[in-house]
């Protein structure tokens, strides 16, 4: 009769092998999972620093936004801000000129389309703001006008008193410039600028004048051909 032979299962209690075995895993699967749960590497963190500095480096390098440098002479931010936008001489003039038109704007209206009813000519549009030479309209603002005159079809009869008692060659010269080159008004914004000398000019020409003009005296004197 054959003795029948069993079958026998190994386990770690048996086998020292197997037992050993598992703890080294069991070690292995602890250091990997306490790998996982601390994070990165320092070596990464120590990457995201040195790129983060090189992205500000660049940024500061590159940008206007972050630079100051860029907008040379000017060495730092503060010098930015308090920057200024430098206007040409023709820009701070239709300026000037159009603080020191307010004074005008009661006859003549804001708009310059001045006042029919009251016989206030327009300046919008009006052939002698826009003719080629100022010398007409200085000499207007310096001495005055009275009586009729003609300006876009319309005749307009009334009394315009001097300015060139209480205004500078310079405010003349600007608040004519403005009215002359004031494209809201439709006027010529490419006529040459109105300078200090082109009044003083007129104003010694007209000087011995002590009364105001006429259309017919301003044909005479001074001449709008005069430059």
């Amino acid at each position: 009769m054959k003795k029948k032979v069993g079958t026998h299962r190994l386990s770690p209690q048996t086998n020292p092998e197997l037992l050993a075995n598992m703890a080294v895993n069991k070690k292995k699967a602890i250091e990997d999972t306490g790998a996982s749960i601390a994070g990165p590497k320092p070596w990464v963190y120590v990457l995201l620093l040195l790129l983060v500095y090189w992205g500000i480096n660049y940024l500061d390098g590159h940008s206007g936004g972050f630079n100051a440098k860029v907008y040379a002479p000017h060495k730092n931010a503060i010098a930015v801000a308090n920057l200024r936008v430098v206007k040409s001489p023709d820009e701070l003039a239709y300026e000037k000129g159009q603080s020191i038109y307010s004074r005008c704007a009661a006859c003549h209206q804001a708009n310059g389309l001045g006042n029919k009813n009251l016989n206030y000519p327009p300046l919008a549009g009006s052939e002698w703001v826009l003719n080629e030479s100022p010398n007409w309209v200085i000499a207007i603002v310096l001495k005055g006008l009275m009586g009729p005159i003609e300006v876009k079809g319309e005749t307009y009869n009334n009394v315009m008193a001097a300015q060139g008692g209480g205004l500078s060659d310079e405010d003349l010269a600007n608040v004519i410039t403005y009215i002359r080159r004031n494209a809201d008004w439709g006027n010529d914004p490419n006529l040459p600028l109105v300078t200090s000398d082109q009044v003083k000019s007129v104003r010694e020409e007209i000087d011995a004048r002590t009364s105001m003009f006429t259309v017919c005296l301003l044909y005479t004197s001074p001449s709008p051909r005069d430059s």
